[in-house]
């Protein structure tokens, strides 16, 4: 990527890309002096993530944090609020409106494309739809095809544990676990031998005792029949696994698709996971039909649920918030990404105590966010650090003996 605000590092070898960590991201305000304006044929530096490269990019990787946050945060509850009668159908509504909307997007782009090379090239119309139909073919490709439906797969596991979870279990608990991916990604790193510091672990630690002391609340109820905390825990603790490997998955497979492609499907590979799997977890004879509260195209027979699907849960609960979650991991690294995403937890819990499906938890909750909370400060600490240690010039044998050396003659 070529731009005026690119930088480059002084004097040094950058690290080889670790498969889980950013360990590329440079932390500006303290090592100001690595870095230095380049000339626009230059590039970044390999692994470099764009939010470290300006300022401009720096607000516009927050942004993209802030939307994540707040659009993820709703899901759960407001997927529960869908009129449908089974869970398991209005997680089927939000997908197939998502990868309706996702396929006119699609349609658009390519229309737009195609009339831009006939704009450039009005005289060879034949050329120009040749072109566009080599980049439908592209974006179609196997390798694309092959992981965006590794990461649909992934993301199945986590939402289905996210909307479960809120299902059996207090709103707050269930995306607390949900949003713990970032402890699986940790212990796969540590499994293979990734470089974690201290700071990240500890945070960790700290952050799984304010977890312990937060569902052992026995003030902390949900509204409503049919509830099983431990049930509702495990599924959401399961998701959060889904959502580890969909996130390593979105940052190391290789695609070169737009993003609306990418998402468009990814939500078609959600949509027939669902067809396979969502029939033999519940006995619903109306699953395959058009029944507005037990089939799984029902929002099609009531304008008024398509309306609902199409204009407000779709685009906010899952376009927006995959969409902004894939731009996080192009200007963020993914352990920073979801130690950020810790925070979700606080306005889930807010909404959905607005919206009447769980009541205000006790002291013994609050306590547990507060002890959760100082974990997750502790461990955004370790990553910024994590990130500058990963640019400081390493030290050969050499360098080490040289130093001492130079020492030794100074001193007296």
């Amino acid at each position: 990527m070529n731009s005026k605000s690119s930088f480059q590092l002084q004097d040094e070898i950058l690290p080889e890309e670790s498969i889980f960590g950013n360990h590329e991201a440079l932390e500006l305000s303290g090592h100001i002096s690595l870095v230095r304006p380049v000339a626009d044929t230059e590039e970044y530096p390999e692994g470099l993530k764009l939010a470290y490269t300006s300022k401009k990019n720096f607000l516009i990787g927050a942004f993209w944090l802030l939307i994540c946050i707040l659009s993820t945060s709703t899901t759960g509850p407001l997927v529960l609020m869908i009129p449908a009668k089974s869970t398991y159908v209005s997680i089927s509504w939000r997908s197939q409106c998502s990868c309706l909307i996702m396929f006119l997007w699609c349609i658009t782009s390519y229309i737009r494309y195609s009339r831009r090379e006939t704009y450039e090239d009005y005289d060879h119309l034949e050329f120009s739809d040749l072109t566009t139909w080599k980049k439908i073919k592209k974006d179609s490709s196997p390798q694309n095809l092959f992981s965006t439906s590794l990461m649909s797969f992934f993301l199945f596991m986590w939402v289905l544990g996210l909307v479960l979870g809120c299902k059996y279990t207090l709103t707050a608990h269930a995306d607390v676990l949900y949003c713990s991916n970032g402890v699986f990604i940790l212990l796969i790193a540590l499994l293979t031998c990734q470089y974690v510091h201290k700071y990240e672990i500890g945070g960790y630690l700290i952050y799984g005792v304010g977890v312990l002391i937060m569902l052992s609340d026995p003030l902390a109820n949900k509204t409503g029949e049919g509830t099983n905390k431990m049930l509702g825990n495990i599924l959401a603790i399961s998701g959060a696994l889904g959502g580890a490997l969909y996130g390593i998955a979105s940052t190391k497979l290789k695609r070169d698709s737009e993003q609306v492609v990418c998402m468009f499907y990814l939500f078609l590979g959600h949509f027939i996971i669902q067809i396979l799997v969502f029939p033999h977890l519940e006995e619903n004879p109306l699953f395959f039909s058009f029944d507005s509260e037990f089939g799984i195209f029902g929002w099609m027979s009531n304008p008024w649920y398509a309306a609902l699907m199409l204009l407000f849960v779709c685009p906010w609960t899952s376009i927006v918030s995959n969409y902004s979650l894939l731009e996080c991991y192009k200007y963020w690294t993914l352990d920073i990404v979801a130690v950020f995403f810790l925070m979700e937890p606080y306005f889930a819990e807010v909404t959905a105590i607005l919206l009447g499906q769980d009541e205000i938890p006790g002291s013994q909750t609050f306590v547990g966010v507060t002890i959760l909370s100082l974990g997750i400060a502790l461990s955004i600490y370790g990553s910024k650090l994590k990130a500058s240690e990963a640019f400081l010039p390493k030290k050969t044998p050499k360098d080490l003996k040289c130093e001492l050396s130079d020492r030794l003659l100074i001193e007296p």
